[in-house]
């Protein structure tokens, strides 16, 4: 029994003798600087820590890549010479062309007595004739002949209305169809197609 007991106490100091070995070690690697990080890295530091430090770095050309699709957004630019917009873009030179097209007449004040029972109400306007030639109307300003005849036609036109046809915004778009109509009866003769395509009232009195 007592060699068997001498035994034990032998081995148990055996045990403790391995204990020191993991301090030993890093002391050591701590002296070599450098060791003691790849030794905790790679021994002590758990998995996932030491796999998200040993991942391959980011380049500064990654990093300037990155901002610049931040910046400017993923988008693809479009190819030189088409401009990008909500829906279907109208070509510039188009609406250009469409607006040289388009030439506006204006015309001096007209004061009408109205066709009133009572004969004491008159008409003050002011008219402006849109029209899809582009030089009509300085043609127009420069004939008097022409001029007289327009302005003599829808002297008659306002002249034929009661206070009541022109009190409602019916009986107003009802004399411009008629103005507009008339007009190109005296115009269409002088330059072949119906030119007025659009009449303004830029001044409306009624009194």
């Amino acid at each position: 029994m007592a060699e068997e007991e001498k035994i034990e106490l032998d081995e148990k100091p055996s045990k403790k003798k391995g204990l020191p070995m993991i301090v030993i070690l890093l002391l050591v690697a701590a002296i070599s600087g450098g060791g003691g990080i790849a030794v905790y890295k790679f021994i002590l530091a758990p998995k996932g820590k030491a796999k998200a430090e040993t991942a391959a770095p980011v380049t500064e050309e990654k990093k300037g890549e990155e901002a610049a699709k931040a910046e400017g957004g993923s988008e693809t630019p479009p190819p030189s010479g088409e401009v990008k917009q909500e829906g279907e873009a109208v070509p510039a030179t188009a609406t250009a062309e469409g607006q040289a097209q388009v030439a506006v007449l204006s015309l001096k004040e007209f004061i009408v007595n109205l066709n009133d029972p009572i004969g004491r109400r008159y008409l003050k306007t002011e008219i402006k004739l849109e029209l899809n030639m582009k030089d009509a109307a300085t043609k127009i300003q420069s004939d008097e002949l022409i001029l007289s005849r327009l302005r003599d036609i829808i002297f008659l036109i306002l002249s034929s209305k009661s206070y009541e046809d022109l009190r409602s915004i019916t009986g107003k778009l009802t004399l411009k169809e008629e103005i507009v109509a008339k007009s190109n009866e005296v115009l269409s003769p002088v330059f072949g197609k119906n030119i007025v395509s659009n009449c303004y009232f830029t001044d409306f009195v009624v009194q």
